[in-house]
């Protein structure tokens, strides 16, 4: 699979998603071979990191950090970090290992964009008759993250989450210790350069707030301005999400959770994740000392 490296870039970006990549990212067609170039450069500061060089797979970091060259570099070295440091959620990273998680249909990607032409994530958090764990569920959705960024359009548009958290429960408390959560929120924020447009809290319960007092102090200020909680106010979060692209049990008029279209891109990628694993920190040999 070594070949990719040498494909030529080709921009799939829509001509609204180019316009928006512009404005809001800096990204200049003129120049971006430039960038792309002078982010390789840096790449030989790090000699102990095996870097993927796609232009294809830059891009995603070189956006998600406006262009700004220094930035998207700090951005990736972090990204092979925590795949380094971070076993227990990096392990066996490919999608057929979350299949269960997808089965039990507690995330999907809409159908439709909101008004800013973003995707959005609805996620239904449970661990009710769920052979899943806190992590099984965390690295689920980022496997989902990172299949979304193979689309340019959504790297420009980036994300919204909205989580329903009626079925919330003490479960998901008693894993979501501190120590895991830190790592998580990391993974989430700092690892898949997706951009997070903004996250709806429907329906937190007494047992979210718990959980909320465990990840807020893990949050930047960027994210925290970002947090929508709506209780059971169904309205004002069609306010930001329309109803069109929610399912039923938010006031929306699809009639429920049904993953299946996503859940069959995600296997899909599987060559994509097998791909990645032969990057990141070069693992250093060990010296065998002669007993003689």
């Amino acid at each position: 699979m070594g070949e990719r490296t040498t494909q030529p870039y080709t921009c799939t970006l829509s001509e609204t998603a180019l316009k928006k990549a512009e404005v809001e990212l800096n990204e200049d067609p003129s120049t971006r071979e430039e960038k792309l170039n002078h982010l390789k450069e840096m790449f030989k500061t790090k000699p102990d990191i095996n870097f993927r060089q796609d232009d294809a797979f830059l891009l995603r970091f070189l956006r998600n950090k406006k262009f700004e060259v220094d930035r998207a570099f700090k951005s990736l070295v972090h990204h092979y970090q925590v795949r380094r440091d971070y076993k227990e959620i990096f392990s066996n990273y490919r999608p057929s290992f979350m299949k269960t998680f997808y089965d039990l249909n507690h995330a999907m990607v809409s159908p439709g964009k909101d008004s800013n032409g973003q995707s959005v994530l609805v996620i239904k958090p449970s661990l009710q008759n769920n052979p899943c764990t806190v992590l099984d569920c965390a690295r689920g959705v980022l496997v989902l993250l990172e299949t979304l960024l193979l689309d340019e359009d959504i790297q420009v548009n980036g994300i919204v989450y909205v989580i329903n958290c009626e079925l919330f429960d003490w479960r998901i408390l008693k894993q979501a210790n501190p120590f895991l959560m830190k790592k998580i929120v990391d993974s989430y924020l700092n690892s898949v350069p997706m951009r997070i447009k903004g996250v709806h809290f429907v329906r937190p319960s007494f047992l979210f707030n718990g959980f909320y007092t465990i990840i807020r102090p893990f949050l930047p200020e960027k994210i925290k301005q970002r947090l929508h909680f709506h209780g059971d106010d169904l309205e004002t979060l069609h306010k930001h999400v329309p109803s069109t692209i929610l399912p039923s049990d938010l006031g929306g008029q699809l009639p429920g959770y049904d993953n299946t279209e996503w859940t069959n891109k995600i296997l899909a990628a599987e060559d994509e994740f097998i791909y990645n694993e032969q990057f990141g920190f070069i693992k250093s040999k060990k010296k065998h000392h002669s007993k003689n």
